[in-house]
């Protein structure tokens, strides 16, 4: 989208991307602050906390166990170079150890998105090999281009205000 869309347009468009692609990209970094990305099936609530499950020995769940800092994109790859649009967050990520209403809203979130089948919560605590994560995004940005000469200039435009209203 253009640097000259309105705000409410880019943030109807992060919308409707979040909604479409089902996969989150993550990137975490290990202690020797090395980076990693991993993309992740995500569900995601009315405030934009996303939610996820991954086996507790995955690179990136050891990351996020021993530092919480995550940048997140949900990237439209589908369309033609120059045409892409993708919603980038900044926030905390976290391991979601016991069964409470945020457990249960991460169930209901991640297997309810397109209709997958609700797995057993059994899978998610104590023997379980797998864990329930969730992301808070505390900024929220979109791409935008900006012409500049014979191509274009790829911007941020931060919508965390419009996104959450």
């Amino acid at each position: 989208m253009q640097i000259s869309s309105p705000i409410n347009q880019l943030t109807e468009k992060a919308k409707q991307i979040l909604n479409q692609i089902t996969y989150l990209t993550l990137a975490t970094v290990d202690q020797e602050g090395r980076p990693w990305n991993s993309p992740v099936y995500y569900g995601f609530d009315k405030d934009y906390t996303f939610y996820w499950s991954s086996w507790t020995e995955n690179q990136h769940s050891q990351n996020i166990i021993n530092n919480g800092q995550v940048f997140a994109v949900v990237y439209d790859s589908t369309v033609l170079s120059g045409e892409g649009f993708g919603v980038y967050f900044q926030g905390i990520a976290e391991v979601i150890e016991a069964e409470n209403e945020i457990f249960n809203k991460a169930i209901d979130s991640i297997y309810t998105k397109n209709g997958k089948p609700k797995r057993d919560k059994k899978y998610f605590l104590d023997s379980g090999k797998r864990r329930l994560f969730r992301f808070m995004p505390t900024t929220i940005w979109v791409n935008v281009t900006e012409p500049y000469e014979d191509y274009f200039l790829d911007k941020r435009v931060e919508i965390t205000k419009e996104i959450k209203q």
